[in-house]
């Protein structure tokens, strides 16, 4: 998203300091915002002609010390988010949060689903889902973490030089607890081939965003990209915003022996985990 607002005819909604990449999150709105208020805001980004005036003031109401970049009305408009309910059910006594929550987490998470479905089919918007093929990669990256094997990201602290690659330590997979992590992750990519499947089924066109093509073929990808928006993906451009600095790192770019210990054993168990994207029907 970041590479993509670097681009002309591209504008990407997130806040005017250059900040906040992920507008319409809770931990953004604050943990009361409701369905109504996401649909609102989608509606207001996504209207045709847009009311900027309305849709700052409306998110002022949300995040009242910061307001979204202006969305020029020739620029195709992009919005970052997560597909995930805006808040859980809180009650007084915490004992029953928990067990309520769980009860209630399907529909919730259907509900969410349909509304959200509606909204961007009633206002023309494609959903652009980033997905990864390479199972393996993922779940040695979900693994790895803060690089000793917890949960963390170690990117944004690359990037703004806290770390140097050479800090971060190898570690020993143990091969038991990845199988976990590894078949996680297989879960969550079915579930997401059902999805784009299903929204389809629902009259959305969808663009999976292939995370392998990203990294490998970096100018092919926008400039796909660029001429499925209906804009020219002329290289000069493209080169010019793949040179730019956008204060991320990748941070598994090297060979596996670089970070595990045991990545023969490792390999040899689970490397081959990779299932294509090119057979997913995504159009309705």
């Amino acid at each position: 998203m970041r590479r993509a607002d670097r681009f002309a005819n591209i504008s990407i909604v997130h806040h005017d300091n250059g900040r906040g990449w992920e507008p319409l999150e809770p931990y953004q709105l604050g943990e009361d915002v409701k369905q109504h208020d996401i649909d609102e805001l989608l509606s207001l980004i996504y209207s045709k002609p847009r009311n900027g005036e309305a849709l700052r003031k409306a998110y002022r109401k949300k995040v009242p010390n910061r307001q979204l970049v202006d969305l020029p009305s020739e620029n195709a408009v992009g919005l970052k988010m997560r597909w995930k309910p805006p808040r859980r059910v809180h009650f007084d006594k915490p004992w029953l949060d928990l067990p309520v929550n769980r009860i209630l987490k399907t529909r919730r998470h259907r509900a969410y689903r349909d509304s959200m479905v509606a909204t961007l089919h009633e206002h023309g918007v494609v959903p652009m889902l980033a997905v990864r093929q390479n199972i393996f990669r993922w779940a040695l990256s979900k693994y790895h973490g803060d690089g000793q094997g917890n949960k963390g990201h170690l990117q944004f602290k690359l990037a703004y030089g806290e770390l140097s690659r050479e800090d971060i330590p190898t570690i020993h997979v143990d091969l038991k607890q990845f199988g976990h992590v590894l078949d996680q992750c297989r879960r969550l990519h079915d579930q997401k081939r059902e999805f784009v499947a299903w929204m389809a089924s629902q009259g959305l066109e969808v663009w999976p965003l292939k995370y392998e093509t990203f990294l490998q073929e970096p100018n092919r990808f926008f400039r796909q990209m660029l001429t499925r928006l209906g804009h020219k993906g002329r290289e000069e451009d493209i080169r010019r915003v793949l040179n730019e600095d956008i204060k991320l790192q990748r941070v598994h770019s090297g060979h596996i022996s670089e970070y595990v210990e045991n990545h023969e054993e490792l390999t040899s168990t689970y490397g081959s985990c990779f299932e294509s994207w090119d057979d997913i029907q995504t159009l309705p």
